[in-house]
């Protein structure tokens, strides 16, 4: 039922495949066409890499646009002795000394650059998604939430454009702070996200709600795969600015398929209870006022701090905590990515082995997801236990790796680590079960806000320990994620024997009051 512009959850009646792909196909465009955007990833770190060398070190353009060919032709291995020569190069020994040395010392800018960058942006998004989360609970909006992040994408696109063309010019920080501050204000990636559940949550049948998030995921798991794999590919052929064109094309493409094809949901519930209680104080704010109202954070505190039966409330901190803590086991990612460029020259194949590892963790997931907790009945923190073990081999492989140079260890620390993106779905999933459908949205803006947290602290943490031991061991970040590892590893295991006893304590007073003839609210609703 569709009414001035806007979709109600109401069920359809059943038709036949078609019919059913329309009714279920909706925000899965404007996630494959922002999602899309990955495909600059590379170009993004490259990019900078370059512009540290145009502007920090003053090199010459040459230099520094030879970064892009040291993947075909690493010309740092050439002894001193060669009598090789380049075109357009009178000393090639001269050239490749600055090359080897530029390349090095803009790694190091591009570094230090991302230790306060995350400050900054983190700080900014948290405090966007603290009030965005509530606002969209409250107002009933769920496409601004996914939206105005795609719109502010093709702006910091723009941004980078614009710094591209004036190589020397614009200083580094400036291309690399500004289009994600941009994001940042705009809420970016995890105000997609929420929007996005937000939206499933409400214009989805409960019935069917496990197929369309399944499908979601699917699509949001895929396109970063593919997209990734020619990221390097697209880089080389297309150039910096033309492949920042392209996605421009596909942002708007997304932004208008949303704005004037993708319905607002209505819950209908939810419309009949604001229309009889609501209505007066909902006009007398207008829709932005309330996007500022400081009585959103409240919300979200509150819901955060409410009291739970069976000890739920302080599993719910542990399950933060312990997302908190997983991050930073994450955080070596960019190092990561950082260190095949260094240590391997990794441009295409940069690309490739992050499609790889999207791929196998992507398997992974399933696997631990239809085998371990749909087919065994193992526990969300069960799984989170098997995930980290599996982790705990992964990294210590990964520094061995750029350490000794022996770039194929990569795919073989990543083929064991295959459940590293099990415990992200385990948490979210132990979440949902803790709190009530009403509050789904004020959690994930919780979550979301750690997220933001996790990237203004983790960044700077990993840039610093790279800094200081790249001189003595260039795979120390990985030891460090291994620590974290540790910690989160205990954290799972406490989380774990406490929901198993909450879980016993519900089915006591089930039966207790099933025995006594009692109806117990707090049972159903901590159940649900």
């Amino acid at each position: 039922m569709e009414s001035n512009g806007t979709v109600s959850v109401a069920p359809s009646p059943d038709g036949g495949i078609w019919s059913k792909v329309k009714r279920f196909v909706t925000i899965e465009p404007v996630i494959i066409f922002y999602i899309f955007g990955v495909v600059c990833g590379t170009a993004f770190k490259v990019f900078e890499y370059e512009k540290a060398c145009a502007t920090k070190l003053g090199a010459d353009l040459r230099v520094c646009e030879y970064f892009v060919e040291l993947e075909d032709d690493d010309i740092c291995a050439e002894p001193d002795d060669t009598n090789r020569t380049l075109a357009g190069v009178s000393n090639f020994t001269e050239f490749r000394d600055l090359v080897c040395d530029a390349q090095q010392k803009s790694t190091n800018e591009v570094v230090f650059l991302n230790s306060y960058r995350s400050i900054i942006v983190g700080i900014v998004q948290a405090v966007v998604l603290l009030f965005a989360g509530s606002w969209s609970d409250r107002v009933g909006l769920r496409k601004p939430c996914i939206l105005v992040p795609i719109a502010a994408d093709i702006v910091a696109f723009a941004v980078y454009i614009f710094s591209a063309v004036f190589m020397r010019e614009v200083p580094l920080e400036v291309a690399g702070i500004v289009p994600n501050l941009i994001n940042a204000v705009s809420g970016g990636v995890p105000l997609v996200v929420t929007g996005i559940y937000s939206y499933l949550t409400v214009c989805t049948d409960e019935k069917d709600r496990t197929f369309r998030f399944a499908c979601t995921a699917v699509v949001y798991a895929t396109v970063p795969i593919v997209a990734n794999f020619f990221s390097g590919h697209l880089f080389k052929y297309l150039g910096f600015i033309k492949l920042c064109a392209l996605c421009m094309i596909t942002d708007t493409i997304g932004l208008l398929y949303g704005l004037f094809v993708l319905k607002e949901p209505v819950d209908t519930k939810r419309h009949l209870v604001s229309q009889t209680n609501e209505t007066a104080e909902n006009s007398s704010k207008s829709t932005v006022h309330q996007l500022f109202d400081i009585s959103l954070v409240v919300d979200c505190v509150k819901v955060f701090l409410k009291r739970r039966d069976f000890n739920c409330r302080n599993i719910l901190y542990l399950t933060v905590l312990a997302y908190f803590i997983n991050y930073g086991a994450l955080g070596d990612a960019e190092s990561a990515a950082i260190l095949a460029y260094v240590q391997f020259s990794w441009i295409t194949n940069l690309g490739t082995w992050i499609s790889y590892d999207l791929l196998t963790t992507m398997l992974g997931t399933l696997l631990a997801m239809g085998v371990l907790s749909k087919r065994l009945g193992v526990s969300d923190a069960m799984i989170c236990v098997f995930s980290v073990c599996f982790s705990l081999v992964g990294k210590p492989i990964m520094a061995i790796a750029v350490s000794t140079l022996k770039p194929y260890l990569y795919y073989v620390a990543t083929s064991i680590d295959v459940f590293e993106g099990s415990k992200m779905i385990a948490i979210r999933s132990i979440v949902s079960k803790l709190v009530g459908q009403d509050e789904i949205g004020k959690m994930l803006s919780i979550l979301g806000i750690v997220d933001s947290a996790q990237v203004a602290i983790y960044p700077t943490i990993y840039s610093t320990v790279y800094l200081k031991s790249q001189s003595f061991f260039v795979g120390s970040v990985f030891l460090l994620s291994e620590a974290f590892l540790l910690v989160s590893l205990g954290i799972y295991v406490i989380l774990f024997l406490m929901y198993r006893r909450s879980e016993h304590d519900k089915n006591t007073a089930r039966q207790s009051s099933t025995k006594q003839g009692i109806d117990n609210p707090a049972v159903d609703i901590t159940a649900l």
